[in-house]
Formats: structure tokens, sequence, C-alpha cells
């Protein structure tokens, strides 16, 4: 803060007041008494002369001296020479023999000459002296008034000297109080300039008629960068006369609304020059100005921008496997917003090139760009563009397109005027690669807009590029997967066809052979020896076999086809299981085998296919049968678990090795040779029963330890109440 002055002592300057006298006016004598005078001097002169003339003798002219004098002193010049005349005339006439006027002698026309002569002399000196000494007097006069006015104006001086003195000192207080509030001004300047400078991000403010009236250094540094030059030769400059890009913008429009509206606004803005983005903040300012802020906030827009192109590029890209038509709308997806134009080129399955989308926001120029490109053909063989990208699966980035890459790139003239008019400003050509090659490129190109693309949107545009190319690569492999699903259907079906005709010709004899041996097991025939009755019955039991694997074939090839149908309703699983009972008493029998049902809930109820149910826990329960050595145990029961309800099948058999359990299911697989050597089966019950529990939407599972038996759980649906 600066320091205050010292205080001033007070100054004086006394003026003393001088005694100033009057000079007394000689009286001015009108003509008529200052002639009067002299006639009146004259007789007397001549009357003394008179009577002293005995005593005068010669010296006639004694007396007239003195009046000739005092006239001269009291008339003037004029009324002394009047004396003089008149002493001579009385002289000459009375005094002088003879009496009368006669002709004087040589020696009377002396003394008359040297009176006359000494009295003009004589009057001209005294009547100087008169006016001199009036002259001093009037000059005393006019001195007096000038020292009487000299003498006021001192006092007046004096009392404006001393309003004056007071007046400084009132000053010179002022002057210390505003030393004081300069000193707290430039300090409030300084900490506010210091504040301004503190803020990392660029501040500018500007006055009412938008001229720059402060830059902080960031806002400097920016300016400086831009080629606006240094900020001490913009303050005092019209922001729209340094940017005149910036008319007729939508940040012109923001910022003159804040400060008409005296409002503080917030907007984005984006540079296409610099390919950069800004967030602003503008606060009106109390004389009408504006202060402006903002900061660089280009890697979150990138971020956000690369993430919401990606986000709707992937939703396009898997919204159809039709490649083409996905590829057609990722063109339309990036224009306008990242770039004016956007063109994609896919290989063919020649290895030709071939342009497959082009984007542009106006239709029109979409039209003229497809008949540029019949026009004039690219050249496969050029040495930069997307030929040289599919060559070389390098991409090319183009921060500026200058006039001597058209000019290389023409054909003629007339499409060197084209390409010219079309303004191309900055482009990108990306290739779309697979581990096996290049399979097309996509440029974008900026025109209209002026960007300039950089190294960060080249990284987009190869991130969108790979994701173009993926999808390229899962529809071609989806097309392949779906010609080859419809080749194996196709065998599928004739499988199930070659099955069904072959089982429905099989079971035809096989149930003769049953039916005729059952015939003459009855003796209809005649009677049998026991030999012949041992035989019959093995020709059953065959038959039955053959039977049952014919019906498992033909049951899956059903499944596999999809051609059974299942009528879902509530299942009661207690009577289900009672009713099973009977079905499997003469295996457990035979078997030797314990079996358990108690552990079932009769009021638990699941949804399904009962005679799906029915067949699928018969399976279980035969194949735990089986595999079970004699003296075990078969147990069934049930259990509710959420809205699920499970029907377990458990036996204390040799149990499943760890690594065989993921395939028990498997159509066709048994168990090793040690465990199933005395088993007949074609290995398609439980991968029948997984599909018939699947067809109901649940699911058929195994837990077991080898050696300690085995546990199947059919999971199914609890039924509604």
């Amino acid at each position: 803060m600066t320091q205050p002055a010292a205080p001033v002592p007070p100054r004086s300057t006394p003026l003393e007041r001088v005694a100033i006298h009057d000079v007394p006016e000689r009286a001015r004598r009108g003509p008529l008494i200052r002639y009067a005078i002299a006639v009146a001097l004259t007789l007397i002169a001549f009357g003394l002369t008179m009577l002293l003339d005995q005593y005068l003798e010669r010296a006639v002219f004694l007396l007239f001296w003195p009046a000739v004098i005092v006239v001269a002193w009291l008339g003037g010049l004029g009324p002394a020479l009047l004396a003089s005349f008149g002493a001579v005339a009385l002289v000459d006439y009375y005094l002088l023999p003879p009496r009368g006027f006669h002709l004087a002698t040589p020696g009377e026309i002396v003394a008359i000459a040297t009176f006359l002569v000494m009295s003009a002399l004589t009057s001209w000196a005294v009547s100087l002296v008169e006016r001199e000494q009036a002259a001093s007097a009037s000059a005393a006069k006019e001195n007096a008034s000038l020292a009487r006015q000299l003498d006021d104006q001192a006092g007046e001086l004096s009392h404006q000297l001393e309003e004056s003195q007071a007046m400084q000192e009132e000053i010179e207080l002022s002057a210390e109080e505003l030393a004081e509030r300069t000193g707290e001004a430039e300090a409030a300047e300084a900490f506010t300039r210091g504040v301004l400078e503190s803020i990392s991000d660029p501040f500018v403010v500007h006055d009412a008629d938008w001229r720059f009236r402060y830059i902080n250094s960031a806002a400097a540094s920016v300016f400086t960068a831009s080629g606006r030059g240094p900020a001490e030769n913009l303050i005092g400059k019209v922001v729209w006369d340094v940017w005149p890009e910036l008319r007729g913008s939508t940040m012109e429009e923001r910022m003159r609304h804040a400060s008409e509206k005296r409002k503080p606004v917030s907007f984005e803005s984006f540079y296409p020059e610099r390919s950069a983005w800004s967030e602003l903040f503008c606060y009106p300012l109390p004389d009408g100005g504006l202060g402006t802020q903002w900061k660089d906030i280009t890697d979150r827009k990138r971020a956000e921008e690369s993430a919401g192109y990606l986000a709707r590029a992937t939703e396009v890209l898997a919204s159809s496997l039709d490649y083409e038509s996905t590829l057609s709308q990722l063109a339309h997806l990036i224009v306008p917003h990242f770039a004016d134009w956007c063109a994609v080129n896919i290989v063919d399955d020649n290895g030709e090139p071939r342009q497959l989308a082009v984007a542009h926001v106006d239709p029109a120029k979409v039209k003229w760009a497809d008949e540029l490109n019949r026009r004039y053909p690219p050249d496969n063989n050029a040495a930069t563009g997307v030929p040289q990208v599919l060559r070389t699966g390098k991409p090319e980035l183009y921060p500026e397109i200058p006039d001597d890459l058209l000019v290389a790139g023409a054909i003629d003239d007339e499409h060197l005027r084209i390409t010219r008019e079309l303004g191309l400003k900055s482009a990108l050509v990306v290739p779309l690669s697979r581990p096996t090659g290049t399979i097309g490129a996509i440029t974008i190109v900026s025109a209209e807009s002026g960007r300039r693309y950089t190294e960060e949107d080249l990284e987009f545009a190869m991130e969108l590029a790979r994701r173009a190319a993926l999808a390229v690569e899962n529809a071609r492999l989806h097309r392949m997967e779906q010609e080859a699903r419809q080749s194996a259907e196709a065998a599928n079906e004739a499988k199930t066809q070659f099955l069904a005709v072959m089982s429905h010709e099989l079971r035809t004899p096989l149930n003769a052979i049953g039916g005729y041996a059952e015939l003459l097991l009855m003796g209809i025939r005649g009677d049998l020896t026991e030999a012949q009755q041992a035989d019959l019955e093995r020709i059953q039991r065959s038959q039955r076999n053959l039977l049952s694997l014919i019906n498992d074939i033909l049951n899956y090839a059903k499944l596999e086809a999809g051609h059974v149908e299942f009528a879902m309703s509530t299942v009661a699983l207690h009577p289900l299981i009672l009713d099973l009972e009977p079905l499997v008493t003469p295996q457990l029998r035979a078997r030797i085998l314990t079996y358990d049902d108690s552990g079932c809930d009769p009021g638990l109820n699941a949804w399904g296919d009962a005679e799906k149910v029915r067949q699928i826990v018969l399976n279980l329960l035969s194949n735990a049968i089986k595999f079970t050595e004699p003296g075990g145990r078969i147990s069934i029961r049930c259990r509710e678990q959420g809205d699920m309800v499970e029907v377990v099948v458990a036996d204390t058999g040799l149990g499943i090795p760890e690594d065989r359990i993921s395939s028990v299911f498997e159509p066709f697989v048994q168990l090793e040779r040690k465990l199933s050597s005395n088993h007949e089966g074609t290995g398609l019950g439980l991968a029948i029963s997984r599909d018939l529990a699947r067809g109901m939407n649940g699911e058929l599972t195994v837990s077991s330890k080898p050696g300690e038996g085995s546990e199947f759980q059919l999971t199914l649906h609890k039924a509604r109440t």
C-alpha cells in the first residue's frame, strides 16, 4: 500500500497596509478669469509705476516684471503675453516721453524688445513650471488612486491568499486521503489480478462495446498459440474484429444473450479448425461488460463422442447380419457430426474393391458423387488413398489436404476442377482388417464444416473400423454357419426320415417274430419240449430287447428333429411314482435290490407332460437297477426347491468316474466295459431323458462318487395352484 504524504505546514504571506494621502488638486480657472487677472495685474503694475515714476527713472518695466510672472503663474502663457504687450503699450503711451504714441528711440526699442523677449521667456518658463506642477499633481492624484486600488487589491489578495492557504490545507488532506484510497485501490487491483491470474483456465473481460479490457496469462497463451498476437496488442480491440469467423455463430449468440439479459450463461462450443471443444462461462459485469472463462474439454468430448459413436455403431453393426446394409448405415451414422463425407469400400469375392456406400447430408451430392465415381473410377494402383490402404492395411491421415494432392490424384482438368470445388479440408482412410487380410476401407472427409482431423480422431476411426471389420467377419462366418447348418439340418432330416422308415420296417417283422413265438409258447402249434420253450423264450427276450433299441433310436430321432409334442399340465408326482413300482418290481427282485419310495409328499405337483415325466422316471429307475450290484439299494424321493420341484433317483451302485460325468448324457455313450459288460443298451436312455426334461423347461443332472453310487435329479417347474 502507498504511504500517505507527510502533512505540509500552513504558509502565509502578510501584506502591510500603507497610509495613502490625497494630493490636493489645483483649481483650474476659466479663460475669462485668467485674462481678467492679466489685465488687473497689468493695471496695478501700471498704477504703481505711475506713482513711483520719479523714483524709478528709466526702470519703467521694473514693476511689470512681477505682474507678468504672477500672471504667467496664475493664468498661463497667453495671459502673460497679454500682460507683457499691455505693459509695453501703457509704458510707451504714458511713461515714455513724449506722451502718446510716437516712434521710439533705439534705446527704447531695445528696452521694449528686451522686456518683451524676457517676459515671454519668463512667462513660458513659469507656465511650463505651472503645467508640470499641475501634471505632477494630477499624476500624484492618479498615483494615490492607484495606490488605493492596489491597497484594496492587496487586502483582497490577502483574503484570497488566506482562503487559498485554507484550500491548500484541504487539498493536502484530500491528497493524503486520495493517496490512501489509491493505495487501497492499487492493492485491490493487485489482489484482483492475482486472483484472475491464479485461474488456470483462460479468462478475459470485455467492455460494453466488446473491446478487450483484460486478458489473463492463460488466455494470452491461447491467443498467441492461435496466431492472434500477444495479449497487449489485443487490449482495446473488438473481439468480433479479431475473430470475424465468430460472427453469426452460436458462441456470439450466447455471449450477446448473457450481456443483454444480464444473466450468466454456460455452453459448449466446437472449433473445427483445431478440432477442439471448450466449455464457456459468461458473467455480466456491473459496467455493462462481460467476463468470459473457458476450459478445454476436448479430451472429455472426444471420449463422449467416441463412446457414443462406438455404442451406436455397435448397435447398428449388430442389428443385422447383412453387413452391406449395416456398413451403409454406419456411413450415414458418421455424417454429419464427425464428417461431411463418408465412403465405404469393400473387397468383393473376386478381390476387386467396390464402393459399397457414400454418405453426405445432402442426398443430391451423394448422387453427384456416385456419378463422379462412375465417370472417374479410382486407380487401383494409386500410391495413396483407398488402393494404398487396401494393399498395405495401414491407415492414412491427412490433417490438411493441399492442392498438390488434388493435382496428383486428378485424371484430367475437369476432374481437378470438380475435386477443387468440393472444398476438401481434411481426411482419414482406415482399413477394415481381419486376420486373413484387409477386406475394405472407410474414408472420412471434412469439407464444409472445416474440421481438421488429428491423431486422436484417427484412433477413433481405427476402433470404428475394427468393429466394422469384426461385424463383417461375424456376418460372413454366420452366413457360412447358416449354410453349414442348413446342410446339417437337411442331412439330419434325411437321417431322421431314414431312421423312422427303418424303425417302421424293422418293427413290423420284430412284432411278427414276437407274435409267432408267443403262439408257439401257447401250444397252438402243438406241445413243445422244454428245450424248445427255452429257445422260444430266448427269442422273445431278444425280440423285446431289439424292439426297445429300435424304439429308443426312433424316439431320439424324433427329439432331434423336434417332432415330439408336449401336453403340459399338472402332474401329481406321488401317485405317478406309486404307479411305477409294479413295473420295476420284477427287475428289483431279479437283482435282489431294496426299493424305497417313501420320500415324496402327496401334495407336491409338477408342471409338465405326465407321460414324458413317467418315461423319464422309469428310465432313471431302470438305469439305476441295471448298474447296481445285488444287495444294493434303490430310492426315489421328491423335494421342493422354491419355484421348482425335484425327483431324485439314488442308487448304491459303482458310481460314475468324475471325468465321465459330463458325457453320460451324450447319445450312444456308455460307461467303461468293466462297469457295463453285463448290460445291453444303445446308450440313448439318458440322452432321451435329458432332452425330454429340457422340452418341459426342466433339467436332468447327476452327482456321483465312484464306489458310493449315483444320484440323478429331475428338476421341473412347480405347478401353479
